[in-house]
């Protein structure tokens, strides 16, 4: 299998898949996660485009890895993705729009879409890819859907008014990791 980093930008979205590939809870609170014995380091990286390029950047540096992927979750664009979908890309095929702000309510996701012709939203493809292009690394987003087109995203979370929000996208996120997590690990499997 070729050497492969994964970058996250949370730890629910690293979580699955670093218990998939047991790694003790305690140790996969750590920012990287190295696993040189299955040629896999998985990091989290915070959210946003800069944060994910200096972690990719510092993965790179340190691992040398053969292809570098951005995982987590994404927002939808279009009506035809539903909670759970997993979207991957070499981000050449313009499916995915990087923001640097999220895109909370369905005007600014709708907005993104005729903007930009992408069909999903996220915060940290684009620092990744910036890095696997100077290195002149393999480069793969693989993005679970976390909130549909229609679904607004909790702007507040710790307002009383956004409570039903954050439960819903709570579930909306468990689903999403879960997918994230078996579709990540079928890819390592079957690049073995």
């Amino acid at each position: 299998m070729k050497r492969t980093a994964i970058v996250f930008a949370l730890f629910n979205e690293l979580l699955p898949v670093a218990h998939s590939l047991g790694v003790p809870f305690f140790k996969s609170i750590q920012s990287q996660i190295t696993l040189d014995n299955r040629n896999i380091a998985l990091v989290r990286s915070g959210i946003g485009k800069d944060k994910a390029r200096r972690m990719a950047e510092k993965i790179v540096l340190e691992f040398r890895p053969e292809i570098i992927i951005s995982a987590g979750f994404c927002g939808a664009l279009v009506e035809d993705l539903k909670v759970g979908d997993i979207v991957a890309s070499d981000f050449s095929d313009g499916k995915i729009f990087c923001s640097n702000d999220p895109l909370c309510t369905y005007e600014r996701k709708m907005d993104a879409h005729r903007q930009h012709k992408a069909v999903v939203v996220d915060m940290e493809s684009e620092g990744v890819a910036v890095v696997a292009r100077k290195y002149g690394i393999d480069f793969l987003v693989i993005k679970a859907v976390s909130d549909s087109l229609k679904d607004d995203v909790p702007k507040l979370p710790f307002t009383v008014l956004s409570l039903p929000k954050l439960i819903r996208f709570k579930r909306q996120t468990d689903i999403a990791s879960k997918r994230l997590s078996k579709f990540l690990l079928d890819y390592l499997q079957e690049s073995k």
